[in-house]
């Protein structure tokens, strides 16, 4: 649909590129018919029994008129012709398009939904704090992971990374003495508490 309207809309700026040429063309013709006319008038109408004698010059200047006008009329024929080529098209394509009948608001693809196995949190990194646990609980190898350990309740860790459900643990407490985590650790969120 996008691709018949892109067309629809590149042939109307064609359109209207050959109409103003055409359109400058015919001017051009109708003014030069207009100038042909008068000097033909001209010397018709005169009544006096002098002949008037049309220097070469003159006939040549009449000749070459005469060749601008028919190469002028061969471009309004051909533009002409290809106007009506487009008109066609475009006929053909507005027929094809009332064809289809389709609403710019229809969708006709449902929203998709990701499944929230799939769905991934956005992580928020904030200023490291230390957290206990408010009971016994299951540590993670990532979120919705594979469980990794089991740790029992108080005790404490380090983190500086969340999402909506989960807190990463960084770091984590043995005998009051700091250890980072060497490998990737996760627990729910609802199971902690900042110290």
């Amino acid at each position: 649909m996008k691709i018949i309207f892109t067309v629809l809309l590149l042939l109307s700026f064609l359109k209207a590129d050959e109409i103003d040429r055409i359109d400058s063309i015919v001017l051009e013709i109708t003014n030069l018919r207009a100038d042909y006319k008068v000097c033909k008038k001209e010397l018709g109408t005169k009544k006096t029994q002098k002949i008037v004698a049309i220097t070469d010059s003159k006939d040549d200047e009449i000749k070459k008129l005469y060749l601008i006008i028919e190469k002028l009329e061969k471009q309004l024929l051909f533009n002409n012709n290809l106007l009506k080529t487009e008109e066609i098209m475009i006929k053909k394509l507005k027929k094809s398009c009332k064809k289809v009948n389709i609403k710019s608001k229809d969708n006709l693809f449902p929203k998709l939904m990701m499944k929230k196995e799939y769905k991934k949190e956005s992580i928020v990194n904030f200023k490291a704090s230390s957290f206990h646990l408010l009971n016994d609980s299951i540590i993670y190898d990532k979120i919705n992971g594979a469980k990794v350990d089991k740790w029992v309740k108080n005790t404490s860790f380090t983190s500086s990374v969340k999402t909506e459900n989960w807190i990463k643990i960084t770091g984590y407490f043995i005998n009051k003495k700091w250890t980072s985590a060497k490998k990737e650790l996760w627990i729910e969120l609802n199971k902690v508490s900042k110290k």
